[in-house]
């Protein structure tokens, strides 16, 4: 029972205390308890604290450490990742406690603001012409894939002719993003369906595409994908009768159910961790975005959301060619969802009011620290890897996001390069704080 349960807890405890004393140098402390206080520092001490020595590092760059992190930080409030710019306030419709709901991170990548990407885990895929990129905000790492020669067909560039309406791959190709949650792998995917259905996966750790069974249908290529517990999902192409899911790690697709209603400029997203569906109204007196959910077993969707548009006091005077995407539910409860026009709104279910927070913001997505590393393997096929550069103080709350004119453009450095590890001595007393304050909660439960 309990009592038995505390008694076994009191044990591992005594023991930690007993190799303490042995080790009294926190170079030396057990792995275990290692562990439990990094996964307590902040980003840029466990960056720093890799230097200290091999274990420690081991434990650091571990698939298990990033893992359990992760899980942490999705604990706490959303944020939104944004390329760096001259983006303007909007006068909030909400007042008060504003600044308590979302955090913002910058980010200066000029792909991220041309061209289309796709993220999973706080991680950037970003595929240009000719290699695909994959970049880690939290770790200033990046390693470029060569993407090989595109498949060749005269059928799309003379549909894809509104680029603002459509998102538009390189090569055409139907993008996806994801990591295969048994190996902890992180995986790209694209398909192409002229003249001949195609379809390769790259494995991030082992950089190298590798043919698959292509899809049983075609699926759209001008809309992202969406990553959700393990498998990317697609819109099946023109019908949309059915959305494809592809498992990263059997490869394997597989169809899931699409909600009673449709729309051309339908998104795909990922939302508190469950396939959503934005779905807008915006050629209609009666303006609105509508947001289905669909549910664990994927058999049922639900409309979660109905956001009148009509008092947002933004006007669109091409109607018909909005989209919008769902990126963060807050504790609080507020939706915040962008548009295809570079603005970022918040709608309160409670009060039912919508309104623009921001203009001229280029939001990537959602976001979430990641500590896992994109170091290559040995043997690896990248064509580029560089590391050091790692941001700071670019984290930012939705009040300075409102209340400041052109805060984006005081920050001419967005990446700052670290190069002179500090000292041990420092790392030691850093981390003996770390320690007390460890043993300290720990004797007082």
């Amino acid at each position: 029972g309990d009592s038995q349960k505390k008694k076994k807890i009191g044990e591992r405890k005594n023991k930690k205390m007993g190799e303490l004393e042995k080790n009294p140098n926190p170079r030396y402390l057990i792995p275990d308890l290692l562990e439990e206080i990094f996964l307590e520092l902040p980003l840029k001490s466990i960056f720093k604290f890799k230097t200290v020595s091999k274990q420690w590092r081991w434990i650091l760059e571990s698939k298990m450490f990033a893992e359990r992190r992760l899980k942490l930080q999705n604990q706490k409030k959303p944020k939104l990742l944004v390329v760096a710019g001259n983006h303007r306030r909007s006068e909030s419709r909400f007042e008060g406690g504003a600044e308590e709901e979302i955090e913002i991170v910058y980010i200066d990548c000029d792909d991220a603001a041309r061209t289309p990407s796709l993220t999973c885990d706080g991680l950037v895929c970003i595929p240009v012409p000719g290699s695909v990129n994959v970049l880690n905000p939290s770790s200033g790492e990046l390693i470029r894939f060569p993407s090989g020669p595109d498949r060749v067909t005269g059928r799309y560039p003379s549909l894809f002719i509104d680029k603002k309406l459509w998102t538009i791959f390189p090569g055409f190709w139907s993008m996806g993003f994801g990591r295969d949650i048994v190996n902890r792998s992180y995986k790209v995917v694209r398909m192409f369906f002229y003249p001949a259905p195609y379809c390769e996966i790259l494995d991030v750790e082992i950089g190298e595409w590798r043919e698959v069974t292509p899809p049983p249908y075609k699926v759209e290529p001008k809309r992202k994908s969406a990553f959700v517990k393990g498998s990317v999902f697609w819109l099946e192409c023109l019908t949309s009768d059915n959305v494809l899911a592809l498992d990263l790690h059997t490869e394997e697709f597989r169809d899931v159910p699409f909600p009673p209603t449709t729309s051309k400029r339908n998104q795909l997203v990922n939302l508190k961790d469950r396939l959503a569906l934005a779905i807008p109204y915006t050629d209609t007196t009666d303006q609105r975005i509508n947001i289905w959910i669909l549910d664990k077993q994927e058999e049922t969707w639900s409309m979660t959301y109905s956001i009148g548009l009509a008092y947002s006091g933004v006007a669109y005077h091409q109607h018909w060619n909005v989209w919008f995407r769902p990126v963060a539910v807050c504790e609080q409860g507020f939706v915040y969802f962008h548009d295809n026009e570079n603005r970022l709104f918040k709608y309160s279910p409670e009060t039912n009011k919508v309104g623009c927070i921001a203009t001229e913001i280029c939001v990537v997505s959602d976001f979430v620290e990641n500590v896992v590393s994109l170091r290559p393997s040995a043997g690896s096929q990248t064509s580029e890897y560089q590391s050091g550069f790692h941001y700071q103080d670019l984290i930012h709350s939705q009040d300075q996001l409102i209340h400041s004119q052109d805060h984006a453009s005081q920050r001419a450095q967005k990446f700052v390069w670290i190069k002179l590890p500090i000292p041990s001595i420092l790392l030691t007393a850093l981390v003996s704080l770390f320690i007390f304050r460890y043993f300290a909660v720990s004797s007082g439960s």
